[in-house]
């Protein structure tokens, strides 16, 4: 014990030890405590009679990440079953602790992560969670995920005053319940839960402070109506098999909505919506027309799937900022004229009518899938017609689609000859590819860029990889006349005025002498060839 307690403890003099630690304000002690799960924080009450105290009192009880303990293919392996039952064991004696004090404490975040597999184990949860009712908890997690029956929420729940945040994850609402009242409740989210639609009609007019709201993968819901919500922000409504949609939210500034099987959908005037995101395919032009008109404040719009859609017409009277279109795969027709679109994002057949005439565009990006066909004229020239942008972001989904043939870089101009940023994201690993075909088709894309860079993944991947490269120039040398390089371009490509280039690797899988060797033997101007390995920003 007096091991452990010199770890929390500062020497003043060779005689004296004083523990600093158990000296720190209660609510000082607790925030520290925060950063730790809730396992160890229950081990410091072997500290001391003070943290036993502090623990006692401790707002943050989260008894989650267990799900290997619910494993369909581990419940009956003896270990695991061990395990079980000492979770059990853990969480039945942390809040027969607390219920010892004489004045119950707060609980403000209460999650649990169990698997409900018989009427046994439903009476234990339904009793854990009346506890953290009765405690006045403020934000409730539940996941039932692996459980054999849906569990049944209990009715107290929906009529916790305290509650702020609820977040309800595979279980089941009855519809009996007429009396929900959840006056605090500013966030609530439901995912896989068994419900009807009165049940959820009633949750939503029990819920007047509502500021945000995610209904996903929810079943038994056929007709959603979301209004008289004064103060919801938020809304996200995706995956129910839902047929009908009406919402009206006056102060809205964030909504996504993917139902592909909604045959109705109607949006009230959202004066304050900016932000809109839909994948349904009932979205046709005269419905776009219609709604953007109710939407004045809107400055990001993302329609994806959106197969009965085959024109949209933006002009310089919307607001818009964002827009992205996303395998809509009828679009025949896109018309922008505003000078106030800054992205532009574009996913599906480039053989349409395209015009696009946003001056202050500042990011493009184009993404390939292999259901729209290879390379081919038609993309070369839809490509062209973005190229007023600062930034472009290629992405290919197949790796067949990488490289971009030859024939066509010899017989077409550069589509993108002003980009002077330009994104390849690539499929990983990045050591599958030919760093010189790559370079190839990127630098013929854009002839004369300032940067270049390839990744493959997201950022968040273990498998995520960059290379960056930053060029500069000096005054253009020609050797001959009409280079055939140059002979689309109206001015020389960097292969006649490349005097720097810096080269940074994240992982180093790209090899300096073959990168080096590319830019000297292409570019006889060059001067100065940089290459780094590590982060890059």
């Amino acid at each position: 014990m007096d091991s452990k307690r010199k770890k929390f403890t500062v020497d003043v003099d060779d005689d004296v030890v004083v523990d600093r630690i158990s000296e720190l304000p209660e609510d000082v002690s607790q925030h520290i405590l925060s950063f730790l799960p809730t396992k160890q924080v229950f081990q410091s009450t072997l500290l001391s009679t003070r943290w036993k105290h502090v623990w006692t009192t401790f707002p943050i009880l989260k008894f989650d990440k267990t799900s290997v303990l619910w494993s369909s293919e581990k419940k009956n392996d003896p270990e695991v079953k061990i395990k079980r039952r000492n979770f059990y064991k853990f969480l039945n004696k942390c809040l027969r602790l607390r219920s010892r004090q004489s004045q119950r404490p707060q609980i403000k975040n209460f999650t649990l992560e169990v698997s409900v597999q018989n009427h046994k184990s439903k009476s234990r949860v339904d009793r854990w969670i009346r506890f953290a009712v009765k405690s006045n908890v403020e934000e409730l997690i539940l996941f039932f995920g692996g459980s054999r029956i849906r569990y049944p929420l209990p009715h107290g729940v929906l009529a916790a005053k305290s509650l702020t945040v609820l977040t309800l994850h595979y279980l089941k609402l009855d519809s009996i319940r007429s009396d929900i009242n959840l006056p605090s409740l500013k966030r609530l989210s439901l995912l896989g839960v068994s419900a009807d639609n009165q049940i959820i009609q009633n949750l939503i007019f029990g819920c007047p402070m509502i500021e945000d709201m995610g209904i996903s993968c929810c079943r038994g819901i056929k007709c959603l109506k979301i209004f008289g919500l004064p103060k919801v922000m938020k809304i996200l409504v995706q995956n129910n098999h839902l047929d009908r949609l009406e919402l009206e939210a006056s102060n809205l500034h964030d909504l996504c909505i993917n139902e592909g099987r909604l045959s109705e959908l109607n949006l009230l005037p959202l004066r304050n919506l900016k932000k809109l995101y839909i994948s349904t395919p009932i979205v046709t032009e005269k419905w776009l027309d219609h709604n953007l008109s109710g939407l004045p404040l809107l400055e990001n719009l993302e329609l994806v799937f959106c197969y009965m859609l085959e024109g949209i017409k933006l002009s310089s009277h919307h607001h818009l900022k964002s827009l992205g279109l996303m395998r809509c795969q009828n679009l025949v027709e896109v018309m922008i004229d505003s000078s106030k679109l800054c992205r532009l994002s574009y996913s599906g057949n480039t053989a349409i009518s395209f015009s696009l005439n946003a001056s202050g565009l500042l990011d493009a990006e184009y993404t390939m899938w292999s259901s729209y066909g290879p390379w081919d004229a038609a993309k070369i020239e839809f490509l062209s017609k973005m190229g007023d942008s600062k930034v472009f972001k290629l992405s290919i989904i197949v790796i067949q689609d990488v490289i971009i043939p030859k024939e066509l870089r010899e017989t077409l101009p550069s589509p993108l000859y002003n980009v002077k940023h330009l994104k390849l994201s690539i499929p990983p690993p990045l050591t599958r590819y030919k760093i010189k075909e790559l370079l190839d088709g990127l630098l013929w894309i854009s002839p004369l860029p300032d940067m270049l860079v390839i990744e493959s993944c997201r950022e968040s991947d273990p498998d995520f990889d960059k290379v960056a490269f930053e060029f500069s120039y000096r005054k253009p040398i020609y050797k001959e006349e009409n280079p055939s390089c140059c002979k689309f371009l109206p001015f020389p490509c960097w292969r006649h005025c490349l005097e720097t280039v810096k080269i940074e690797s994240l992982k180093g899988h790209v090899d300096r002498e073959i990168l080096y060797k590319y830019f000297s033997e292409n570019a006889k101007t060059l001067e100065n060839f940089q290459f780094h390995v590590g982060g890059i920003a």
